[in-house]
């Protein structure tokens, strides 16, 4: 006798990606069955559902759940957010036209204390890195960084004066990162940047009414072959 799965079991290393495939496929066949009415979103097993309307909201919601428990899935009655005007979805407070970071995702990467080795380092630029969308100019932060992690090479940590600088004006500019507009595919998006400390950062913007809303700041290492000022830049 042979015993095997029924269902797809925790813990193991590809099941976050066989499951979200899997709800991929059958949530497009939900999707052919409510065509024009709303936008769902799905990321591994995180669902969002957007309306114009709190009642279509309503019933788009109804209709999944249905959808869901007929296919055999368990929904978190305590983890839904239903019928409301902002939401947190993947740590992000998403709202009418815009997003931001969570404050809880924001206190906790700024309650982490200054790394004391290199592995310790790259776990706090993991989860800084996770919101580099929101924080301007943030190559200039982290270069010290990652220059510090070069440096140590797996050893002992290096941390200079600079360093210390940098970690601290990290965390308060993630504190201070403001709301980003929402991109709209139906607008033109405008690119605006410069270069500085061989780096090329960027600010992607949008227009609301008569001033242009951030949508997204950028930063980018620069290669090492430039040509003379004023020249173009290619990105590594």
């Amino acid at each position: 006798m042979q015993l095997t799965w029924t269902v797809l079991p925790q813990g193991l290393k590809n099941s976050p990606t066989i499951f979200g495939n899997q709800l991929a496929k059958e949530l497009e066949m939900w999707k052919k069955q409510n065509q024009g009415e709303g936008i769902l979103l799905q990321y591994v097993d995180d669902i969002l559902i957007a309306a114009e309307s709190k009642e279509t909201c309503f019933e788009m919601t109804i209709s999944l759940l249905n959808f869901l428990g007929q296919g055999g899935y368990r929904v978190s009655r305590n983890k839904a957010q239903i019928g409301k005007e902002a939401v947190i979805y993947l740590g992000f407070e998403i709202s009418q036209g815009q997003r931001q970071l969570g404050n809880e995702r924001k206190e906790a990467i700024c309650q982490i204390p200054e790394p004391n080795s290199p592995k310790e380092l790259r776990a706090f630029l993991g989860m800084i890195g996770w919101c580099r969308l929101w924080i301007l100019n943030y190559g200039l932060y982290v270069k010290p960084l990652y220059e510090a992690l070069k440096e140590s090479k797996d050893r002992y940590l290096i941390w200079t004066p600079e360093c210390h600088k940098s970690f601290k004006e990290l965390k308060k500019a993630l504190m201070t990162a403001p709301a980003l507009g929402l991109p709209d595919l139906t607008k033109p998006f405008e690119l605006f940047v410069h270069e500085r400390q061989h780096l090329a950062l960027g600010v992607l913007a949008q227009r609301l009414g008569s001033w242009k809303r951030p949508v997204g700041y950028f930063s980018k290492q620069l290669d090492n072959q430039t040509g003379p000022e004023g020249q173009t830049f290619e990105g590594s």
